[in-house]
């Protein structure tokens, strides 16, 4: 099965994180957004996702927040789709998706960018504390 991802999330956001890691790391393939726009009701944003979804593919969906819209539209489809779910997404979470999709299965895809999620998060000026960097 061919692994896609999917960037589900409110308003703009997963499309313009696509367009950050293009700008960074090049052309980007299997890896589409879905917005949840304010005019979209849960069911027009439910037949959007649906409509980019197919069931000879394997799905890691990365969405914004945890039970918000894209999320438990994602939870609702799971059931029919093969697909797994990360909430977070965001920058660096991205790049490593689109640089490691297609080594490893979904599972391993999976794992390895929460790990990556919980390095990129921390108080700058004190990692640098006894840095000489910028001095």
């Amino acid at each position: 099965m061919e692994m896609k991802i999917l960037v589900c999330t409110h308003g703009r956001f997963g499309e313009e994180l696509i367009r950050s890691t293009e700008m960074i790391g090049g052309k980007l393939k299997n890896i589409t957004a879905v917005s949840l726009l304010e005019d979209m009701s849960m069911d027009d944003y439910y037949v959007a996702v649906k409509e980019e979804l197919d069931e000879r593919s394997v799905y890691l969906c990365l969405t914004d927040l945890f039970g918000g819209t894209p999320c438990n539209t994602l939870l609702n489809l799971s059931r029919d789709y093969n697909i797994e779910i990360l909430c977070g997404v965001n920058l660096p979470m991205l790049l490593e998706a689109s640089s490691s999709c297609g080594f490893g299965t979904v599972e391993d895809l999976k794992k390895h960018l929460m790990e990556v999620y919980a390095m990129n998060g921390f108080d700058v000026l004190e990692k640098m504390k006894g840095n000489t960097y910028g001095n």
